[in-house]
């Protein structure tokens, strides 16, 4: 018997080669992440990120807030855009007037002071913890403990004690920065966890005017 071999119009009978596949765009299929740099608290909250954002009004957002950066409370906060009030803000539906202040920059202390003892004080507004490890760098006079790590004995939120001998030091001159040392250094972010699927195009951007679904959304068609 002949083989016969037949040929239907629209059917694909063999595999697509992957170069003809449509090529995968990431930005479509990761949620929208930003750093966030400032929060203004309040019974809705205001937050600032680092670079231009691209939420819409009406659409579901995440916070993730570590322990060091102050405002932790708001940590997995889930809430909505209320409003856009400019390219970096967004003003979202979450009551922080109980969370703390957010601090910006909670793993490096600016320092004014370091004291000659065995167990100096080093004067800094600081965010940091007993027990952390930090290391110094840039401390000018005092250039001995540069590249020192040491760990806060005692701390306050401006100024602290460390372990390191600093009696036969120089005196402290000027400047320095305390950075905490071994510590994965996370950011504060705001996550899109969903978005509208239409809406009028408005100055402050889409207001929902159809059902709100939220979750990451992935196209796994090509």
């Amino acid at each position: 018997m002949e083989n016969v071999q037949m040929t239907l119009t629209g059917v694909i009978s063999y595999p697509i080669p992957p170069y003809s596949n449509v090529p995968i765009e990431p930005q479509f299929y990761q949620p929208s992440r930003f750093v966030i740099s400032a929060i203004t608290r309040g019974q809705t909250t205001l937050i600032t990120t680092s670079t231009d954002h691209n939420y819409v009004v009406g659409q579901a957002v995440r916070l993730l807030i570590p322990q060091l950066f102050g405002s932790f409370q708001l940590n997995e906060a889930q809430g909505l855009v209320l409003s856009i009030p400019s390219s970096t803000q967004v003003v979202l539906n979450i009551d922080s007037t109980r969370a703390d202040a957010f601090i910006a920059s909670p793993y490096t202390a600016t320092i004014t002071n370091i004291t000659q003892s065995i167990t100096p004080t080093v004067t800094a507004t600081n965010a940091f913890l007993r027990g952390n490890s930090i290391i110094f760098s840039s401390v000018g006079g005092m250039t001995q403990i540069n590249g020192l790590v040491g760990s806060i004995v005692t701390v306050s939120p401006t100024s602290f004690t460390v372990n390191i001998n600093t009696t036969a030091f120089s005196a402290y001159g000027s400047g320095g920065v305390a950075t905490l040392f071994n510590v994965p250094q996370t950011q504060a972010q705001i996550l899109g966890i969903g978005d509208v699927n239409s809406g009028i195009t408005s100055s402050t951007g889409r207001v929902q005017t159809s059902t709100n679904i939220p979750g990451s959304f992935i196209n796994i068609s090509p």
